[in-house]
Parts: C-alpha cells; structure tokens; sequence
C-alpha cells in the first residue's frame, strides 16, 4: 500500500486526471435516465402527483410480483408502445426495473421521447422487496 501511494505522489499528473475521470463517470450514471427515488419517495409521487409506475422487466418476470398499479412494457419493447403512454407524458413517470440499470437505460429514452419529469426506483424491484413491502400478481 505504501508503494502504491509513493506511486501516487510521484505521478500526480496521471492520478489527478485518473480520479476526477472517474468521478465524473459515477456522477453521471447516477444522474442517467432520471431521478433516483427510494420506496417512500416512490409511495410520494403515486399519491401526490399522480405518477405512472412503468415496469420495463420481461414480461414473466412481471407476472410473478409487481408493484400495485404499475403498467408492464418490457424494456425491449418501449420504443414500439410508447403510444401507450402518451396520454401521461404531462405527470412523472417512475421507471422500475429488478435492479435499476435498465430502467436507467429507459430513462434516457422517456427522455428522448420528450418525458420531462423521470424517476428511477432506486435498487429495483429488489429493494421494495428488501423493505418488506407488498408486490402483488399479475395475470
């Protein structure tokens, strides 16, 4: 470790740049596709602004659990439904995936779509799972 940080010093040319690229990085695939939000902030948006939940995974993945009201377009398939959603473009839409990188990946493209206002479950299904709260099944 000690040869590391002399390693470190003596470069500081190639360390500075090296961190702050990798800074940079983390702040942005923090901030793609939307705001991250946690369960209570989700439960928030659903009451209080009328979000739309929009589960982008597979469609079998759906079916065994789901968040009550949440409308299933699988991440595959968003560009050709999108019409489906267009009656909501105006109020947030909250993006769930199982873990949070695809509903990411949706994000952008909601925002190219020209959604303004996008959120991203943060942890996915799994973490409304971990928290204890309800999923209910869907036919």
């Amino acid at each position: 470790m000690l040869e590391f940080n002399l390693f470190l010093m003596d470069y500081w040319y190639f360390s500075v740049p090296l961190f702050l690229s990798i800074i940079l990085w983390f702040r942005s695939e923090t901030r793609r596709g939307g705001n991250r939000v946690d369960c209570g902030q989700l439960t928030n948006l659903v009451n209080k602004k009328s979000a739309l939940l929009l589960d982008v995974r597979p469609k079998s993945e759906f079916e065994t659990g789901a968040i009550a009201g949440s409308v299933n377009i699988p991440f595959n398939e968003l560009e050709n439904r999108n019409e489906e959603l267009l009656k909501a473009q105006d109020n947030p839409i909250v993006l769930i995936c199982k873990m949070g990188r695809n509903a990411a990946l949706a994000g952008e493209k909601m925002q190219k779509f020209g959604y303004k206002e996008t959120h991203i479950l943060q942890g996915g299904i799994s973490t409304w799972q971990q928290e204890g709260l309800p999923l209910v099944k869907v036919k």
